[in-house]
């Protein structure tokens, strides 16, 4: 979420380091030495999940679709954050900005780019709860409804939909000065599109709400089926490991939803903050601002464990994805399929 704020004409921007009125550094400084290591660890970190995923045992799973793509969307995500944390710290030591030489075109793609990534990096999301949802509750027909091409168009729909919800920054964004902003006729407009529309119901209310009853139903009939399968005392029986390995495949994908909602909530409960203060305490609102702008900064740099987390959940908590990835830097290959370290390879979650 971009917790950019305006009040009718009136703008705050969080993601300033400095607003005439000098709020302590330090905030800042964290944001500038921690941002570029997320940054860099996270791209390496999606591109080998997107190797990892495209390999022949992984690559037929429906699940590795959503997750190759939401390494190409977090790893856009993070480079856009570091794209706006180097203009801030030119800004800083007063320096031009990155957008000096853009033209009107160039702003209206850029913001467009940057909402849309960090648009499908949390709907990806939704879609990867709402497919364990299907497999938990409806285990015989995962088969039917789960596959590699519903993945793929389910992706593309979610892109046709989320670029159609933008579209109003391809018409109403602008480069005023050395900044991409809403055009000055059209603010108030933008201010509600870019506020409710995109930050409050696209980024942070439908996409929480949704992941969150998603796994809450999901935990609780792993629960259940858990104790009926103790109960009959039956955890030697094909159905019974086969159970086993879609939940541990489904604690996988929930552990990767839980960590979107956890390192999100720190900066949207500034965001929420600053704009109950921005509508009902505007008085107050430029002291609230200015004392808040540092945990802003770190809430911005949690935010960003989101979209570089992934890799490490996948190796922890995945065993084929730690085969794989070893596979991928180890020089054995087709030769050794009959070694018994390939049987165990092969072998499923």
């Amino acid at each position: 979420m971009d917790p950019n704020f305006c009040n009718g004409s009136v703008c705050y921007n969080q993601s300033a380091p400095m607003m005439n009125m000098k709020p302590d550094d330090w905030g800042f400084i964290f944001k500038v030495i921690f941002t570029p290591i997320i940054a860099l660890v996270g791209i390496v970190g999606n591109c080998l999940s997107f190797m990892v995923m495209k390999t022949r045992m992984l690559r037929e799973k429906s699940y590795s679709h959503y997750l190759c793509a939401l390494a190409v969307f977090d790893s856009l995500s993070l480079v856009a954050v570091q794209v706006k944390t180097a203009d801030e710290l030119l800004y800083y030591l007063h320096k031009p900005s990155l957008f000096t030489y853009f033209t009107d075109a160039g702003c209206k793609l850029y913001v467009f780019t940057e909402c849309m990534c960090y648009l499908m990096s949390s709907w990806l999301i939704v879609c990867m709860a709402q497919e364990r949802l299907i497999v938990v509750f409806m285990p015989f027909k995962k088969h039917v409804l789960c596959t590699q091409r519903g993945a793929v168009v389910i992706i593309l729909a979610i892109f046709v939909v989320m670029s159609y919800t933008q579209m109003f920054r391809l018409i109403m964004v602008t480069k005023i000065g050395d900044k991409c902003e809403g055009r000055p006729e059209l603010s108030a407009i933008y201010t509600s599109l870019h506020v409710y529309f995109y930050q409050f119901a696209l980024c942070f209310i439908l996409p929480i709400l949704i992941v969150s009853i998603c796994n809450i139903s999901v935990l609780c009939k792993i629960r259940s089926v858990s104790r009926a399968m103790a109960d009959e005392n039956s955890s030697s029986t094909r159905l019974t490991r086969g159970a086993a390995r879609r939940h541990k495949t489904t604690m996988m994908l929930l552990t990767i939803c839980f960590m979107y909602i956890i390192t999100l909530l720190p900066v949207i409960t500034v965001t929420m903050i600053v704009f109950v203060y921005l509508n009902c305490y505007p008085l107050h609102a430029p002291y609230v601002f200015i004392n808040i702008t540092p945990w802003t900064h770190v809430a911005t740099v949690v935010s960003q464990i989101n979209y570089a987390a992934n890799f490490f959940i996948y190796v922890v908590s995945g065993k084929n994805f730690r085969v794989e990835l070893r596979r991928i830097f180890s020089r054995e290959r087709g030769s050794n399929l009959n070694s018994s370290k390939t049987r165990e390879e092969i072998m499923l979650l």
